[in-house]
């Protein structure tokens, strides 16, 4: 009988921000589909850990592996592919290119990778409509609530059917029925495409959903929980 291949693998982190330690030796791994709610004290080292995991910071020791990949084994253009096209990620305030309208915002991934315009679009506006944006295709996020630009950003992590989606605190700036919805959306779309979520939050409703549960002090793994 095989065995799954962790979609995603932290042997031995570390990472400190000059001599403040934020990991201290993390190692962690989550499977294909399964959901994964990082807790802990502000300042704990969840950030840390998802961007490590993204390979948005290289961490000091360690090693990240995306898909059986180790991230830092692969030169920067691979590098970047991967994130691209197996790591799908939402950051805390969307983080959307300001000058273009959210239909662009979130077919971006497929077009950096060479897909054609309008297949792209057609992706894009089909998780536009998942997330409930769908009307506001056309508006440059400027002109839209944090919430608005919030979906799309899940959108955009989703859209090319990644390996391993990272969101840090996906729900933040929604209220609790939009937050549901965006949270299932989340669920669905993970558990439907194996893809493994990692979900760093505050939220103990957005916890209760996850399979596992990893509290973080200190820059180390606390406690882990199956839910």
């Amino acid at each position: 009988m095989s065995v799954l291949q962790p979609a995603l693998e932290l042997s031995g982190v570390e990472y400190s921000y000059r001599q403040n330690a934020a990991l201290r030796g993390v190692t962690l791994q989550v499977s294909p589909g399964e959901v994964v709610a990082v807790t802990g004290a502000s300042g704990c080292g969840k950030s840390t850990l998802l961007h490590c995991a993204a390979g948005i910071l290289s961490p000091d020791a360690g090693t990240v592996r995306v898909a059986g990949q180790d991230l830092a084994a692969l030169p920067e253009d691979q590098r970047a592919r991967l994130r691209r096209t197996k790591v799908g990620i939402v950051l805390q305030f969307g983080q959307l290119v300001p000058d273009l309208p959210l239909i662009d915002n979130v077919a971006l991934p497929l077009l950096l990778d060479g897909h054609e315009r309008g297949e792209a679009h057609e992706s894009a506006l089909d998780w536009l409509k998942q997330v409930g944006v769908a009307d506001e295709a056309d508006a440059v996020p400027a002109e839209l609530s944090g919430g608005q630009t919030q979906r799309a950003a899940v959108a955009r992590a989703l859209i090319t059917g990644p390996s391993v989606v990272l969101a840090d605190e996906p729900t933040g700036s929604l209220d609790s029925k939009a937050g549901q919805e965006l949270l299932e959306v989340l669920l669905r779309a993970s558990r439907y495409r194996g893809s493994a979520l990692v979900m760093v939050t505050h939220d103990n409703l957005i916890a209760a959903s996850a399979d596992r549960e990893i509290r973080l002090r200190d820059g180390v793994i606390q406690h882990e929980v199956a839910l």
